[in-house]
């Protein structure tokens, strides 16, 4: 009986631990890095929690803070590996990448290579060139603006299939236990039965 009841608890501990795992993820929104934080109980970093953002050698790279649905959004300057970390607090703490290939072209190591103040005009292929680079970010825009809902969901559902499965674990291991209470109460009657 102390053995059921010390495994009762330490599911119950590991449920609790494991319903505060913390998630999110980056995704590229043109020369944007959008992203979301929060926790696999579905609860989302509060507003205002601080999103810092490095390079892969640890070098800052800026600041931004989520809103009230725990999103973010961090302008890229430089097409480098972008490293986010967010301190949910209570010991949480996230931590994203976002490769330097998922950014667009039109960034560079060094930064931004589209606009050059000094120059006087540029040639029509130039401006096809750059035409094509805007209608291909506000397109990418458009697309992480729809996509954006149904990450939501997706995280939604693992969420819900993962809580499934811990249910139907617990009553595996009670269905397991009881079996193990039954065989030895089978085994004492048993004795209690040769011993008359």
């Amino acid at each position: 009986m102390k053995t059921l009841f010390a495994c009762v608890i330490l599911l119950l501990l590991s449920f609790n631990l494991s319903a505060h795992n913390v998630v999110g993820g980056v995704y590229v929104s043109g020369a944007d890095i959008e992203g979301e934080a929060g926790f696999s109980n579905g609860a989302m970093a509060n507003a205002g929690t601080l999103v810092k953002v490095f390079d892969q050698s640890g070098i800052p790279l800026g600041e931004v803070v989520t809103d009230d649905e725990g999103f973010f959004i961090f302008s890229a300057k430089k097409r480098i590996t972008h490293v986010f970390e967010i301190n949910m607090g209570a010991g949480h703490t996230l931590k994203m990448q976002l490769p330097a290939e998922e950014l667009p072209d039109s960034l560079s190591a060094e930064g931004l290579t589209t606009s050059d103040e000094n120059a006087p005009l540029i040639s029509t292929s130039t401006a096809i060139a750059l035409d094509e680079q805007i209608t291909s970010l506000l397109l990418e825009k458009a697309i992480a603006k729809q996509i954006k809902p149904l990450r939501k969901e997706i995280q939604a559902l693992k969420e819900k299939s993962g809580f499934r499965d811990i249910i139907g674990g617990v009553g595996y291991i009670f269905g397991l236990l009881g079996l193990v209470v039954f065989m030895r109460e089978y085994m004492s009657k048993t004795k209690q039965n040769v011993k008359d």
